[in-house]
């Protein structure tokens, strides 16, 4: 068997073990705090990564309609998925946008004097040792007191924040090198605020990342834990019953390795290849039965997706792609030019305002119980790829294309075998409505 040429893409393999040490500190003296604070964020500190499932799901991710498209079914992270592995609000939160600190600002905003020895500083980032030293160390204030403009009362209260930058840092939003992004210093103290969320920032570095990939970027900057750990919960078929009874309690990270108790999970990038691409609309986990929002976010109030602020950049997310994933029936969506709205940010962030304000009036729709249906069109469309359907600006409550619909439909009706296969996941009796 002949297999595509496999990127070489880099990623976060082992957690530091500073951090690990770090972490069990924590854990002794200020576990609620930090729980509190990030949420199943320290859990992924205990993930062990899988590499070649990332490898191989970027064989199959679409960078133009920004899902993974697989043999008959379209599938992406979406913004509830995210937010309920972590346990971190999303609803009703203000995104956080990014500022990328001076470097006498940095040190500042940590309780420091300004240092103009860091030269690393200057190119926005910050090591994970420097870091420990100074704030995980119980000795660090005695032993660095020069560089602190505060006192040990004060440090105290620097430190859990500094936690929380290490573990941004280096296993959610990472950089080559384990370089640390100095921008994370202003995102914790965000965070910490309250009415603000991170969850948008981290499914927009994921997205940014899979995009950027398979483009040739070298390293994968997005949370390359957090997308295997999803990966794996929708390609692994199970009853409901082990959803609700292993992950309605608890941290749902540490609780992924009881739900995944039976799988047999493939070994290296090419047999996690093979299983991917024989992977069909009837033998995956659509919906994750230990997430329960009664609504979901499923698009802007006039755009036909979402602008999501990332760390590093724009990026558009579009959740009516994989309307299954909610329990709804999935129809042809709307294919709407995402790509002008996608961009790296400069010194400064464009329409934030704007953005800011669509995304407090973005659109729900209720989660539903139902089998994971589409309609023949979508089914038709889906495997023709309709790529020389023009787009239409027309839709039925913004939810599906009329114009491609009519197209799908005529094709289905005239030229179009229903398979057996295809008949198992449709809505009954929805190809004869004319």
């Amino acid at each position: 068997m002949a297999f595509p040429n496999f990127p070489s893409t880099q990623m976060v393999v082992k957690v530091n073990p500073t951090l690990k040490v770090w972490w069990k500190d924590i854990e002794r003296n200020r576990e609620l705090e930090a729980n509190e604070l990030l949420g199943g964020l320290t859990a992924l500190i205990s993930v062990e990564s899988d590499r070649h499932l990332i490898k191989a799901l970027l064989k199959f991710w679409d960078s133009e309609r920004l899902v993974f498209k697989f043999r008959d079914f379209e599938l992406t992270p979406t913004i509830e998925e995210i937010g309920g592995f972590l346990g971190l609000p999303y609803r009703d939160r203000e995104m956080i946008v990014p500022h990328k600190p001076s470097p006498r600002s940095f040190l500042k905003q940590m309780g420091m004097h300004h240092n103009p020895n860091l030269l690393c500083l200057k190119e926005g980032w910050i090591s994970l040792e420097f870091l420990y030293s100074r704030f995980g160390d119980e000795e660090g204030h005695e032993n660095f007191h020069k560089e602190f403009a505060c006192s040990p009362a004060k440090w105290e209260r620097y430190r859990l924040n500094a936690f929380a930058v290490a573990l941004l840092g280096s296993l959610v939003f990472p950089r080559e090198g384990g370089k640390i992004h100095t921008s994370l210093s202003y995102v914790v103290r965000m965070m910490a605020r309250g009415g603000r969320t991170i969850v948008p920032m981290i499914l927009a570095e994921i997205i940014r990342a899979l995009t950027k990939c398979i483009k040739g970027k070298r390293y994968f900057e997005g949370c390359n834990f957090l997308l295997q750990l999803w990966a794996v919960e929708h390609f692994y078929q199970r009853t409901n019953s082990v959803d609700i009874l292993r992950g309605t309690m608890g941290n749902k990270i540490i609780n992924h390795t009881s739900r995944m108790k039976y799988f047999d999970s493939p070994v290296g990038t090419e047999d996690w290849f093979v299983y991917l691409r024989e992977r069909s609309a009837i033998n995956i986990q659509w919906k994750y039965y230990w997430l329960k929002p009664r609504r979901v976010i499923i698009r802007g109030n006039d755009l036909y997706f979402i602008e999501l602020i990332g760390l590093n950049g724009m990026q558009p997310y579009a959740p009516l792609r994989v309307l299954r994933q909610f329990g709804q029936i999935q129809m042809i969506p709307l294919r709407s030019h995402m790509g002008q709205y996608e961009y790296d940010f400069g010194p400064e962030i464009p329409q934030v305002g704007t953005i800011l304000r669509r995304w407090e009036k973005v659109i729900t729709i209720e989660v539903r119980e139902h089998k994971p249906f589409c309609t023949p069109e979508y089914y038709v469309w889906l495997l023709e790829d309709a790529e020389h359907v023009d787009l239409s600006k027309e839709g039925i409550p913004g939810f599906g294309d009329e114009k491609e619909r009519r197209w799908a439909r005529n094709l289905l009706n005239r030229d179009y075998e229903i398979t057996p296969e295809m008949r198992q996941q449709i809505v009954p009796n929805i190809g004869d409505q004319h």
